[in-house]
Formats: structure tokens, C-alpha cells, sequence
């Protein structure tokens, strides 16, 4: 699957499940914020070339995290097999991705640095200096997409440009400059393990009414889009991913719906004033039922 701007709430649910999904959405973040003199700043700290066809060739070899296509595809097999199949199957669909490092480096590219393309007819070329600041902060994103598969020495040469640019502490934050989201953001970021059970029990308790999600979630995304608010909601969902590895979530919430329903709260805040009350009650009935009783 391609990641995509519009897919903010996809991206994250990949993000929230990695061990440095906090880290790319940091580094994602950057990118959407950033503007000609970042790029400038970005560029200057450009390793060169053979040192990204090295890195590209490490970050290649170690892409053998397994997609959701590949685990779907083990399903009959593992009915097959009863008990232990469908054990193994569910944990494979934890740990699947929607999309890959090759899905990420095009979103970067080319969703998140839309604006520095310069199209010539059917030919569309980056500018020069955005397609240096692209490299490094392709290599910093891909470095914590792969953080279980990547030495950390090569992690952190990868990581090295982006760092010395000095822009990573300004995207490391929860907030997005919508007051109701961002205080939704830092108090789902200070969840306490009384706080995180509730999150669990409410998405357990809910999961009956999880085919209302989806075409809820998907009138909000469609009310953004007309609002022109997809970078800012994909910037939101990218500081959900940031609140929720802060509020110590693991993997296997993300994977089990607390994601979805988080995501879901952020997606429905981002668009408020334009999103009928019945599908903001539907997305926001997890974070009523959670906070607003405590």
C-alpha cells in the first residue's frame, strides 16, 4: 500500500506499531513544516553519495518486515491448522505493514515535498537543493522505520545528517495549533496505567460498533479534503503517534483497535466545526467515555 497524505490515520496505524514509529512521524513532521531554508539547512548537511548508496543498499536488504497482504494471504493455511495457525496468524497481523521504506520515501518525496517539483509537461523534476534536504531526511525516516533490522552504528549514520540540520527537537512535540486537538493530544501523551486500561476496556467494549468507524472516519477525512486541511490532519495523526508511544501503548494495543479509536479522535477534532454530530459522536465516543467520566 502507497502512504499518502489523505492516509494519515494508516500511516500512523503502521507507525504506532514499529519500535521507532515515534521517531519517523518526527521526522515526517519536519517535513511537512518545512520551507525553502530548511531545505537549504537540510541540503548543507548532505553525507554525499557513496555514503547513501550504501545506506540505500543496507535499508534495502533489511525490508523483510512482513506487509498485511502476506499475512491475509496465510489465513486459509492457518484455519488449516486450528488453534496454533490462528495463534501465529494473529501475530503476524500484529505486526504487518500496510506500506514499506520504499512507500515512506515516496510520501516524503512527493506528497510531503509536493511544492518543490517543477513539472515540464509529462517531466517532473525536484529542485536540486530539496532533493538533497529529501535525501536526508529520507535516511532519517528510514532509519527508524528499520530500527529493529539496522545495526545501530548504521542507524545512526543515517541518522546523522538530519540531526546536525538541528530541526529534529522543533517536531518532537504534540501539538498542531488547534487548541481542542492539542489538549486532547498532551492528556492522551500523560496516560497513566489506570488511564491506558480504560482506553483498552472502552475498545473492547465498543468493538461491537466497530462498522460505524470506518464510514465516520471516512466523512471526516472526505470533509477535510474539502477543507484543504490534509497536511494539518496528517500532522495531527503523525503527533497521535508521538502521544501514543509517550503514553506507553505497546504494539499490541495499536494492533487490538486503541489506535484506530485515538486516531479516530484526532481525525474528528481536526475537522470539527464541518463533520455532522453523528459521526463526531462516533468518533469521539471512546475519548467521552475515557476522559469525561474521570
Amino acid at each position: 500500500m502507497a502512504y499518502s497524505v489523505i492516509g494519515g490515520p494508516a500511516l500512523g496505524f503502521d507507525l504506532a506499531r514499529l519500535p521507532g514509529g515515534h521517531q519517523v512521524a518526527g521526522v515526517l513532521r519536519a517535513a511537512l513544516a518545512a520551507g525553502p531554508d530548511d531545505l537549504e539547512q537540510l541540503a548543507a548537511c548532505h553525507p554525499g553519495p557513496g555514503d547513501r548508496e550504501e545506506w540505500r543498499r543496507a535499508s534495502a536488504a533489511a525490508t523483510d518486515t512482513p506487509t498485511m497482504t502476506d499475512a491475509l494471504a496465510l489465513a486459509g493455511a492457518a484455519v488449516e491448522e486450528g488453534a496454533a495457525g490462528e495463534t501465529a496468524l494473529l501475530r503476524r497481523l500484529e505486526t504487518s505493514l500496510l506500506g514499506d521504506v520504499r512507500a515512506l520515501e515516496r510520501l516524503l518525496r512527493r506528497d510531503l515535498l509536493d511544492w518543490t517539483w517543477l513539472d515540464s509537461g509529462s517531466v517532473a523534476v525536484q529542485d536540486p537543493v530539496a532533493s538533497l534536504a529529501a535525501d536526508v531526511l529520507v535516511d532519517a525516516a528510514a532509519s527508524a522505520y528499520l530500527r529493529d533490522q539496522l545495526p545501530d552504528d548504521l542507524r545512526r549514520a543515517m541518522a546523522g545528517p538530519y540531526v546536525r540540520a538541528g530541526l529534529a527537537r522543533d517536531h518532537d512535540d504534540v501539538t498542531v495549533g488547534l487548541p481542542d486537538v492539542d489538549a486532547r493530544l498532551v492528556t492522551f501523551a500523560g496516560a497513566d496505567a489506570e488511564v491506558r486500561e480504560a482506553w483498552r476496556r472502552v475498545v473492547d467494549d465498543l468493538r461491537v460498533h466497530t462498522a460505524q468507524w470506518a464510514p465516520a472516519m471516512h466523512q471526516a477525512t472526505w470533509a477535510l479534503s474539502l477543507a484543504d486541511r490534509l497536511r494539518l490532519a496528517c500532522d495531527a495523526q503523525l503527533a497521535a503517534v508521538i502521544a501514543f508511544e509517550r503514553a506507553d501503548f505497546e504494539a499490541r494495543d495499536a494492533a487490538y483497535g486503541v489506535w484506530n479509536a485515538w486516531s479516530g479522535v484526532v481525525q474528528a477534532g481536526a475537522v470539527s466545526d464541518l463533520l455532522a454530530a453523528e459521526d463526531a459522536d462516533i468518533l469521539l465516543r471512546p475519548w467521552r467515555l475515557v476522559h469525561d467520566r474521570s
